[in-house]
């Protein structure tokens, strides 16, 4: 089927009959199967589709591809028009709608049926109810998809969309949300309508989403108050419900995963954190353990007791962590004369007498070198005077 205007099969559809015929033909590309078409029909430019309406020359000849023709002069807007095979394919499709439903036992069908601000394709009228089928050939967003649906809704029971391009966004839209959209295809050769469904289905590898059609003449397919059935839309809904199914099980148990493994981190590192202050306080405790003992050879000089700190937990683990080095390095360069008595045991009695976490925490001493310093910028040298602080 030529979908787009060439010069060799310019204007090629045509209506039979009357201008305002809904019987829609397209010149056979074969000269014998032309003159079968032409022998006593008369065509005409469709008014419907919005041309001219004017008789036209069904032109067949032994050089040109058969094709028709306007009367010359003629201003028509269809004549060559890019459009014109949409238009003309649009309107076979809605007729073969028609024709199979006004085949059915109670049903009846009409056409560009207005409803609001609006106007459905195919309004089919069933036994109690009204279902609206939307043929889309041409570019159609999502939004604008809804926004009709609404307005169709406000009348029939049931709408739904019948896609002739796999490009058209609404399409796409209605795919990614439930997973199936219904297609629509015209055959000109054999003038056959044809459905079907688009739907998601998991490739061999089962790691991406493929899509698959499956379809079948229009006698495959019924119509209800929920809109279009068939074999092959439940059978695709299956795959797509199984396909969804698991893959809702599978985030869910990817989500528990994550969730175990979180609270396992959480729980491994509230351990760590534990063992971490268990080990400072024990490796605290036993290093004040051995500063209430008066180092060898500072008989009565050493302080003979270290207060609790005060403050807050987490500041008096930060402070007693601060005094418990300085204090053992203060005890060591005392003890191994690294540093001088007349200098070292001050500092120790007076460093002593400081139980106040924020005092350890403010000067974080890096080097014994660093308290005997502070404490002489505030009391002096030993042999100097008192600077009175």
């Amino acid at each position: 089927m030529c979908s787009e205007w060439s010069p060799e099969r310019r204007d090629i559809y045509a209506v039979l009959g009357s201008p305002d015929s809904r019987v829609p033909v397209q010149a056979p590309a074969d000269p014998k199967e032309a003159r079968r078409l032409k022998g006593g029909n008369s065509f005409y430019c469709s008014g419907a589709l919005g041309g001219c309406g004017g008789e036209l020359t069904f032109a067949i000849g032994d050089v040109n591809v058969p094709h028709f023709r306007h009367q010359g002069g003629s201003r028509c807007s269809l004549i060559s028009s890019k459009s014109l095979a949409d238009r003309y394919t649009h309107l076979a499709m809605q007729e073969a709608l028609r024709m199979w439903i006004e085949t059915m036992p109670g049903f009846s069908c009409r056409l560009e049926v207005f409803i609001e601000s609006g106007r459905t394709d195919v309004l089919v009228t069933g036994p109690s109810f009204e279902v609206a089928l939307e043929v889309q050939r041409s570019g159609l967003s999502a939004r604008d998809a809804l926004e009709r649906t609404a307005i169709y809704h406000q009348r029939a029971n049931s709408v739904q969309w019948l896609y002739a391009s796999r490009e058209i966004v609404a399409y796409q839209a209605e795919l990614a949300d439930r997973g199936w959209s219904l297609r629509i295809w015209w055959g000109w050769a054999k003038k056959e309508c044809r459905i079907g469904v688009s739907y998601e289905s998991d490739n061999e590898t089962e790691t991406e989403v493929e899509i698959k059609e499956v379809g079948g003449p229009l006698g495959d397919w019924e119509v209800t108050a929920r809109g279009l059935d068939s074999a092959h839309l439940r059978q695709a809904k299956e795959v797509v419900e199984r396909r969804r199914a698991a893959e809702r099980e599978r985030q869910q148990q990817e989500a528990e995963d994550a969730r175990l493994r979180e609270a396992a981190k959480k729980a491994r590192e509230a351990a760590a954190r534990k063992r971490w202050a268990e080990e400072q306080r024990a490796s605290q405790e036993a290093l004040l353990e051995t500063l209430k003992h008066t180092p060898e050879g500072l008989e009565n000089k050493w302080p003979s007791s270290w207060p609790q700190i005060k403050g807050s937990p987490r500041q008096v683990t930060w402070a007693e962590s601060i005094r418990a080095r300085i204090v053992g390095l203060l005890r060591e360069e005392l003890v191994e004369q690294w540093l001088p008595e007349a200098r070292g045991v001050p500092v120790a009695r007076w460093l002593a007498l400081q139980s106040v976490a924020a005092f350890w925490i403010h000067c974080r001493f890096t080097d014994t070198l660093a308290v005997v310093q502070m404490y002489e910028r505030r009391f002096g040298s030993p042999g100097q005077p008192s600077n009175g602080e």
